[in-house]
């Protein structure tokens, strides 16, 4: 694959989305064509047994989750769903790959409320799946202060690397991604290194090129969809974030 590939899906998204708040300033129109041009990103880069629904994954023993915004399924699993209707569906949670929450506006109420609702999956789920994400539009410098902020907030959702989303994403300040264990140090931690004044392409890039990192695994496919990016100049930040009142130096 190009290695420009990933940022030309990001410049697409980009562009779409400051294409429709130039004109529409009122939020749930603005939400619900943010979801619609993420689908429609994310949708170029799927194969065919993978759909993008909205809706919720449940079992008799756990009952339901709260809704996704999306749910990319795995529609070769002959048991997917329990009910479906359009792109509205009640999924098994065996074939939902990932759920993608999405926010136009990222701040200490919206992360907490979307950290909350992408855990509600892993509660129902008993197995790996499905891998999480958050996804916003906008959000206010990612600061350590802040950052402490938010997480120290997160008192609902148990302290367990499967609880945390695989990446957390900001269009207009680059993305947080969940570092696996190193010396017994893992967490949450910022991507920087990327100085543009728009939109952060590259960590955009890094989000999708995760998300599809997610259906490779699922697939049980050999392949690093990481090998031709265009990620230069980014590095990791000097501090882990941990759910509950925690900020760790990287390991």
């Amino acid at each position: 694959m190009d290695e420009s590939f990933y940022l030309g899906l990001a410049n697409e998204l980009a562009a779409k989305l400051r294409r429709v708040s130039s004109f529409v300033k009122h939020g749930p129109s603005i939400g619900v064509y943010h979801e619609e041009v993420l689908r429609a990103v994310l949708g170029a880069m799927l194969p065919s047994r993978f759909q993008l629904r909205t809706g919720f994954v449940y079992t008799t023993e756990k009952g339901a989750s709260q809704q996704g915004d999306i749910l990319i399924v795995d529609e070769n699993n002959p048991d997917a769903y329990y009910f479906r209707e359009g792109n509205f569906v009640v999924a098994n949670p065996g074939a939902v790959v990932c759920v993608i929450e999405v926010k136009t506006q990222l701040n200490k109420r919206t992360f907490k409320e979307a950290l909350s609702g992408l855990h509600s999956f892993r509660q129902v789920a008993a197995s790996g799946y499905p891998r999480t994400f958050l996804f916003a539009y906008e959000a206010p410098p990612f600061t350590a202060q802040r950052l402490t902020e938010w997480y120290d907030a997160i008192t609902d959702v148990p302290d367990d690397i499967h609880n945390y989303p695989w990446v957390i994403y900001a269009l207009n300040q680059g993305a947080i991604i969940l570092k696996a264990p190193t010396d017994g140090q893992w967490g949450h931690i910022p991507i920087e290194g990327e100085v543009s004044r728009g939109p952060k392409l590259k960590s955009l890039s890094l989000f999708l090129q995760t998300v599809r990192k997610t259906l490779l695994l699922h697939s049980q496919v050999q392949a690093n969809p990481f090998k031709n990016a265009q990620l230069d100049g980014l590095r990791y930040a000097d501090h882990l974030y941990r759910y509950g009142p925690t900020l760790a130096p990287a390991a």
